[in-house]
């Protein structure tokens, strides 16, 4: 039997259906089009809502982490806001934040407990400060414009001498044995705002300089410095007395210091270093006008003796003898909590900023932070809580003692990156001018019952917008969505333009401050 053979008339055609013809694919495009722009005014603002919803998550998030770590660490933790380059605008005059421009945070740093710094001894010397000779202490920045550090210059001449700031300075040998100490090495590693302990007893001191910054010279981190780079030898030289009868002579390095005190009873914790306008013109801490008051050691340091002028021409002439006070002491620096060496960035979403706008006004209309949590040379905002929660009085040079009743919440507004806008007005030798309040754009304004409701047609917040708030005393941490503006054109006053609106039911804990 021959095979089964299947035939296939070669000449049948097998009909395929073509594709979608063009004018389908037409009609199919204009009805998705269609749907699409009938669609779009309800999504994006869903997008935008997510977003801020979740960069207000992510703040929330931050801050709470940072106070877990600080409860295991059992030291300070914290986060630092970092500023978005896209809006940072420096001074190239003071090397400052421009107060006029708008600054807005997008990223996030934790961070975390420094090791306390020991290197070298420390000599506390009360005696004829001849090595100040030819030496100009070096200038501090400030926001108004700063001045030199307020040492007495160039010695101290009877027990009634007084100076503005304390000075610690490096002991480079072992005055009994002769030998040389290890280097203190504080220049270019210890930062402005760090601690020290004298002795390891006692009193702990805030370092307040030297330092100095300037567009050129850098130094954006604060690092205490006496004018000259990392490497070069410090301005100021002692000489010490040898076992062996000679001398020798050193260039030691030196901080300045603050005790922490009221000294002089004027309500105010170490005036020119403590975050606050004592002579309210504007400017903080912006040098030898604000009611400088006189800074003393405490306990055994404050009995130190000092020489009487009648013996200066001896030491002078190189009639040499040993400096006196308080020789060759360890000493604990314990330093500022400083970025992870494994922490990373933590980003926003990329249409979410935090908005620190207008943040040199007396009465910031975005983000409220206590004055020093800026740093004022690279717009970092730092953040710091206790382990029990509680928020640092500031980064640096203020103590609890300096905190008034508005440093008690830190506020901090979360907006989309389209209602970012420069101030109106202007910001000149330390005052804020503005044609009229809000110098911003508002959100919704608040009505207030019995009020007449007189429309105001300025500048309108159109995106989103969280208020993420900080509780300074009890480490609560909420997120509101809904709070109100003052009506600038019926103010509830009804005179002035009220920024705090928005911020005064967080802090009286109304419906957590949102609706």
């Amino acid at each position: 039997m021959s095979p089964l053979r299947i035939h296939h008339d070669r000449g049948t055609r097998v009909r395929r259906r073509a594709g979608f013809t063009l004018i389908e694919l037409l009609v199919v495009i204009t009805i998705i089009l269609i749907i699409s722009a009938a669609a779009l005014p309800t999504i994006i603002p869903a997008i935008a809502h997510r977003q801020v919803s979740e960069g207000a998550r992510i703040l929330q998030g931050a801050l709470a982490g940072a106070r877990d770590v600080a409860i295991h660490t059992g030291a300070p933790s914290g986060i630092r806001l970092l500023p978005d380059p896209d809006f940072l605008s420096i001074s190239p005059s003071t090397a400052q934040l421009d107060p006029s421009a708008p600054l807005v945070s997008n990223r996030i740093l934790p961070l975390q407990p420094a090791p306390d710094y020991t290197s070298g001894r420390v000599s506390i010397i009360k005696d004829v400060i001849a090595p100040f000779i030819n030496f100009t202490a070096p200038p501090f920045p400030s926001q108004g414009g700063g001045n030199q550090y307020p040492y007495p210059y160039p010695f101290f001449n009877t027990a009634t001498t007084t100076c503005s700031v304390l000075m610690v300075e490096e002991c480079p040998i072992d005055p009994n044995t002769g030998l040389p100490n290890e280097p203190t090495s504080w220049f270019w590693n210890v930062r402005i705002g760090d601690k020290i302990q004298i002795g390891d007893a006692g009193q702990i001191y805030t370092v307040i300089g030297p330092m100095t910054t300037t567009p050129s010279f850098g130094n954006v981190d604060m690092l205490v410095n006496d004018g000259q780079a990392a490497g070069t030898p410090p301005h100021l030289q002692r000489t010490y007395v040898l076992p062996n009868g000679g001398s020798q002579t050193f260039n030691v390095e030196y901080l300045f210091l603050v005790n922490g005190l009221d000294d002089n009873l004027d309500g105010y914790v170490d005036n020119l270093w403590n975050g606050v306008d004592e002579n309210a013109n504007g400017y903080i801490d912006e040098g030898l006008l604000e009611f400088v008051e006189v800074e003393a050691w405490q306990g055994s340091l404050g009995n130190l003796p000092m020489i009487p002028t009648t013996q200066l021409t001896g030491f002078v002439s190189n009639n040499l003898q040993q400096p006196t006070g308080a020789l060759n002491l360890p000493y604990t620096i314990q330093r500022r909590p400083v970025p992870g060496s494994n922490g990373k960035e933590i980003a926003l979403p990329p249409n979410v900023v935090v908005d620190f706008t207008s943040w040199g006004n007396p009465s910031p209309e975005r983000s409220r932070v206590p004055a020093l949590a800026f740093d004022i040379y690279n717009g970092y905002v730092d953040i710091l809580v206790y382990p029990n929660g509680q928020l640092v009085p500031s980064t640096y040079f203020s103590s609890p003692a300096s905190m008034g009743l508005s440093s008690n919440f830190i506020h901090l507004w979360l907006a989309e990156r389209g209602d970012v806008a420069s101030p109106a007005g202007t910001f000149v030798n330390g005052n804020w001018s503005v044609p009229s309040l809000p110098s911003l754009p508002i959100g919704t304004i608040q009505r207030v019952p019995g009020s007449v409701n007189v429309p105001y047609n300025g500048p309108q917040i159109k995106g989103e917008y969280r208020l993420v708030s900080f509780f300074a005393r009890t480490g609560q941490i909420t997120t509101n969505s809904d709070v109100f503006f003052d009506n600038p054109a019926n103010p509830q006053n009804g005179t002035i333009y009220n920024p705090s609106i928005p911020y005064l039911e967080v802090q009286q804990g109304i419906n957590g401050g949102g609706r």
